[in-house]
């Protein structure tokens, strides 16, 4: 018995071990896309559904995406109501490119009613006062306009923001630069009543937000930490500048006022609070990159003979042009005194800050028959004054 019990332990030890199974290797998404399409393209008798190449070459699909989208249009046995889709859109003035970027968006929108569904949107839109290419690009530039309640969504976002923009070239311009419809009207209307608590007045708030109505695209809770961003600054709630310093940091993230902070505290000598201070003052500095900050200050310096301290004082010098009007003055001023006019004493400085008509009255008209060349170096087109919003180079 003992025997037959160890020739048993020695069988079962000579037996070989089976190798344990290798895990399975997930499939590519671009591998399980072609298998989606294999399995949905290939019928019992082996002949691909008719959908698969409209996706395609009717509408520009890339082949995984029509994939994806394939099995949508399995029910489908001729391409009438695809067909009817596509033709209303270009029926409404949307380009064939226009076409295939909303279908693409949203394939699924190929099977939709046109008459329930999607001409109904077109109408909406154009009871609004918004003409025929107007309508047309909008649902080009947001596609998912086309998915929207005409009622419950599409109606009151677009009304609102026709109300704040005041007009549909201005809700052209953002829209081709944001998803201006994403947000839903009480997220809107919510941060809307937090601008104005925070010290926004009436008079200005839309003009605010038509400056950069991504300030009311962000989520509540971002809106109070910019809110809190600008109070840590020091700016007064209510105070003429507050709307530009939540602009200005609304488009500054925390690391780049650091840097700006730095660059401009290096450049003029300033302590952090003087800087502070300066922000306070001319919260739209900040709108510029730190290299062309670290430029002016140094032109200001070097060239208009600015002392540091005047540029601390004086921070609106740091919003007004560098090519288009600080350089082209001091040229100006170089030109008349090469020519032996006395141009007087006034400061260069006093001369950069002067407002556009007194420059082109002291120094281009006055002497433009001594020196005809002023008006070409001085153009027409460089003639721009300053203000908070103009921060160009």
């Amino acid at each position: 018995m003992a025997l037959r019990r160890l020739a048993g332990l020695a069988v079962q030890r000579a037996a070989p071990v089976p190798a344990p199974l290798s895990p399975p290797v997930p499939f590519s998404p671009q591998l399980r896309s072609h298998i989606i399409l294999l399995r949905f393209s290939t019928s019992s008798s082996d002949q691909p559904h008719f959908m698969v190449d409209y996706l395609v070459s009717t509408c520009g699909l890339s082949p995984a995406k029509a994939a994806k989208a394939a099995p949508r249009f399995s029910h489908l046995s001729s391409p009438a109501r695809p067909d009817a889709a596509l033709a209303f859109l270009r029926s409404r003035g949307l380009t064939r490119a226009q076409v295939r970027a909303v279908v693409s968006w949203n394939p699924a929108l190929l099977l939709s009613d046109v008459d329930a569904t999607i001409a109904p949107k077109f109408r909406a839109v154009r009871s609004l006062g918004l003409t025929r290419s107007e309508a047309a690009r909008l649902f080009a530039l947001y596609p998912p306009a086309l998915s929207m309640g005409v009622h419950t969504n599409l109606l009151p976002r677009l009304l609102l923001w026709l109300d704040l923009l005041g007009s549909a070239r201005l809700l052209m311009k953002w829209l081709a630069k944001t998803w201006l419809l994403r947000n839903s009207v009480d997220v809107l209307l919510q941060n809307l009543d937090a601008l104005r608590g925070q010290g926004v007045p009436e008079a200005r708030l839309a003009a605010t937000v038509r400056l950069k109505p991504s300030l009311i695209l962000q989520s509540p809770a971002k809106l109070r930490a910019l809110a809190a961003r600008v109070d840590a600054c020091g700016v007064p709630r209510g105070s003429g500048m507050y709307a530009w310093a939540l602009l200005a940091l609304h488009s500054v993230s925390d690391a780049a006022f650091r840097a700006k902070r730095a660059t401009v505290m290096r450049g003029t000598g300033c302590t952090e609070q003087e800087f502070l201070a300066m922000f306070r003052r001319a919260p739209c500095f900040l709108f510029m990159s730190a290299e062309l900050l670290r430029r002016k200050v140094e032109f200001l310096v070097g060239t208009v003979g600015c002392g540091a301290d005047h540029i601390v004082r004086d921070p609106v010098l740091l919003t007004l042009s560098l090519s288009k009007r600080m350089v082209p003055r001091c040229r100006t001023i170089e030109v008349l005194k090469a020519r032996g006019v006395d141009v007087g004493k006034e400061r260069l400085v006093n001369i950069v800050r002067a407002s556009e008509a007194r420059f082109m009255d002291r120094y281009i008209r006055r002497y433009r028959d001594q020196a005809p060349e002023l008006l070409e170096l001085y153009p027409p087109h460089q003639r721009k004054g300053s203000s908070c919003s103009s921060h160009g180079d």
